[in-house]
């Protein structure tokens, strides 16, 4: 068996139908493997009749019924089964474009290093969708290798949902594989509504990425990145009306890292944390365009997951950090660091020399670049350009080098 598709899916009948006409599709016009495919539905307890709809469907699925709804780690009870040598990761409102999936395993067969391949999501409107570091892979599209998944295990059982991929990936990285990510590689993700209650989304990414932190970060990075992403995840929440959501996320997150503390340490190795947060490759990136620009003062662009990185590496070379810049308004008036956190307009009076963006979201890399260049009469620096697969994509690298 070539390769495994698994999806998850929770009293969303309507969605899940609509996904395996799409593959279906796909397969009829050559995009899956021939022969050598096979569907996974894992339904979390539906009472909508969703496993039904998957049962007749045309295509040859298996259906894995489970008593209540498990979140994202019902992936596992798929994983315990599949016979696939790969195994594509979808929701049940998302679906590869076109060659995505036949590229991808191209990919894998050629690079044995490569755990995964992730690629681009795309909402209907055309609008990109990722997670706050690329280093990561996404449930809704990927290609993973199944021999790497039965050797680092599947995804976290306590996480439910948000901030598992992180989990997922971080024992990649650090087992010595690596997660390649592709712009080329196109999914579309229907982002069909439910299943998204407000409450339970803050709870858990305050909660999980705190265990993340203590989980896997090494020495000084622990108490760091707990503590930005704690503000981070606060400030959304409060921003949100979910203040004490968060509050109980976090009181939660001390009673799983008091668990893990029992049990041997995960911290990722050297390499790894290199590869997943780029502390090195930014600060040399931000030192070669200080030089290059002549700049000194500087504002951080965007109170974003990979904020840490930036600073430390505009530190390593001396630059002034002058406050960071950041359109949400739920961090407006907040300090960090000792720097005060602007709307753009304001950061834009203190006269800063340069703009470093520490977004490296592959969902708002471009876009911020451009509202950032066309407003600010000075150098702006970003820190991720695109890939795609074979090569760089040559009209991005170039006008972001330029533009830097």
């Amino acid at each position: 068996m070539r390769l495994s598709i698994v999806i998850v899916t929770h009293n969303r009948r309507a969605a899940l139908a609509r996904t395996l006409k799409h593959l279906d599709a796909l397969a009829c016009d050559g995009h899956l493997p021939s022969g050598g495919t096979e569907v996974i539905v894992v339904d979390n307890g539906s009472t909508d009749g969703t496993w039904q709809e998957a049962a007749r469907s045309a295509q040859d699925v298996r259906v894995i019924r489970r008593p209540r709804n498990e979140g994202v780690s019902a992936r596992n009870h798929a994983f315990a089964v599949a016979l696939g040598e790969y195994l594509l990761l979808i929701d049940d409102d998302s679906y590869p474009l076109g060659d995505a999936v036949m590229r991808s395993l191209e990919h894998l067969d050629a690079q044995v290093q490569c755990a995964a391949v992730v690629g681009r999501i795309e909402l209907p409107d055309g609008t990109p969708e990722a997670s706050a570091l690329p280093t990561v892979v996404a449930n809704g599209a990927v290609v993973l290798r199944k021999a790497v998944i039965d050797r680092v295990g599947g995804f976290p059982r306590e996480f439910f949902r948000q901030a598992e991929e992180y989990d997922l990936s971080f024992r990649i990285w650090n087992a010595g594989f690596r997660i390649d990510r592709f712009e080329d590689l196109v999914y579309r993700h229907e982002k069909v509504g439910g299943n998204r209650a407000m409450p339970i989304i803050h709870r858990m990414d305050m909660r999980n990425n705190l265990i993340l932190a203590d989980r896997y970060l090494p020495g000084p990075w622990r108490r760091k990145y707990a503590s930005d992403w704690a503000m981070r995840y606060l400030a959304l929440a409060r921003h949100a009306g979910m203040a004490a959501a968060a509050h109980r996320g976090r009181i939660s997150s001390w009673v799983w890292r008091g668990r893990d503390r029992l049990a041997p340490r995960r911290h990722l190795s050297g390499p790894a944390m290199e590869a997943i947060f780029g502390l090195r490759s930014q600060a040399d990136r931000i030192a070669w365009w200080a030089s290059k620009h002549r700049v000194r003062r500087v504002v951080i662009a965007d109170f974003s997951k990979n904020i840490r990185a930036t600073l430390e590496g505009c530190r390593a070379c001396g630059l002034d950090v002058l406050a960071v810049a950041d359109r949400h308004p739920a961090f407006s008036g907040r300090r960090w660091e000792g720097a005060p956190i602007l709307t753009d307009e304001s950061a834009l009076r203190l006269n800063p020399e340069g703009v470093v963006l520490s977004n490296v979201s592959p969902a708002r890399v471009e876009a911020r670049l451009g509202e950032l260049r066309r407003a600010w009469p000075i150098p702006v620096l970003g820190l991720w350009e695109p890939a795609t697969l074979g090569a760089r994509d040559p009209a991005w690298s170039a006008g972001s080098r330029d533009a830097a």
